[in-house]
């Protein structure tokens, strides 16, 4: 019988064995059910990743809520440079003060060291073999950074990964349909809203911390001040589909905004 230690080592073998996936699924996937679980497995199966080095991972936090299954820049990496199609691709950040414009699918950005400004966004693009031109992905800087955590840190470094993520899913929809990258979140437009009542006192864009700062003290209450970035994303993304069948903040209405903080404070 095969062991877990050199299931480690051959992720083909891990796909392949009885025992490795009775460990997987005891280990990862212990609340998945089963369709889920074998949505996941055929994925890791057709991306040939490995879960216990982390390239591939399932996370459901209750039975109510559908699994989310993440592969880490690396994994994403690793599969489209190992697909017979793959040509090359490019990823870089954009700075406002960058030179930087896109015609007839050709990128042209030019940008000195220093001096750059603030940091716009990223843009991957993704060439196939089999494709007069490549696939091209620009994410604004401001969708994305939550002002938390390892984006508070390293920003740049954080929508990089946003970007050549969806650049090389969109490129390889057929392997990656389906998953997310851990860094792929996003920051909301919202509503002015009166904090003790939740009342709508005006529609215009306000700064995402007055749906961002109900959540997390919520959720810290709810969860656990150690409750890591990550998981508050995941659970946010729970609680909106539950309540609003919506995927994201930034869909909710107006109403809906104002009945989401009045279920933060009030729960």
């Amino acid at each position: 019988m095969q062991s877990i230690t050199t299931a480690v080592q051959d992720s083909m073998t891990i796909w392949g064995s009885q025992e490795s996936l009775g460990e997987i699924k005891k280990i990862y996937g212990p609340t998945l059910t089963d369709q889920e679980f074998s949505i996941f497995m055929n994925i890791g199966k057709a991306t040939n990743l490995n879960p216990f080095l982390r390239e591939i991972w399932a996370v459901k936090y209750d039975a109510k809520s559908a699994a989310s299954i993440f592969i880490g820049r690396d994994g994403y990496r690793k599969v489209a440079q190992s697909h017979p199609e793959y040509d090359y691709h490019v990823v870089d950040s954009v700075y406002e003060n960058d030179q930087f414009s896109r015609e007839n699918d050709e990128v042209k950005h030019s940008y000195s060291l220093t001096n750059r400004g603030s940091l716009v966004g990223a843009y991957c693009s993704v060439k196939r073999k089999n494709s007069s031109k490549p696939c091209f992905v620009f994410v604004k800087a401001q969708e994305y950074n939550t002002g938390k955590s390892v984006w508070a840190q390293k920003p740049e470094t954080m929508i990089k990964k946003v970007a050549e993520a969806q650049g090389l899913r969109m490129a390889f929809q057929s392997l990656f349909a389906g998953t997310y990258d851990e860094s792929e979140t996003w920051k909301e437009k919202s509503i002015t809203v009166e904090p003790s009542t939740g009342e709508i006192l005006e529609s215009s864009p306000v700064p995402q911390k007055d749906l961002i700062a109900a959540w997390d003290k919520f959720a810290k209450n709810r969860y656990g001040s150690t409750l890591s970035d990550v998981d508050s994303l995941n659970f946010l993304r729970i609680a909106l589909n539950t309540h609003f069948s919506k995927e994201s903040i930034s869909e909710l209405t107006p109403e809906e905004s104002a009945t989401f903080i009045k279920k933060c404070k009030l729960a």
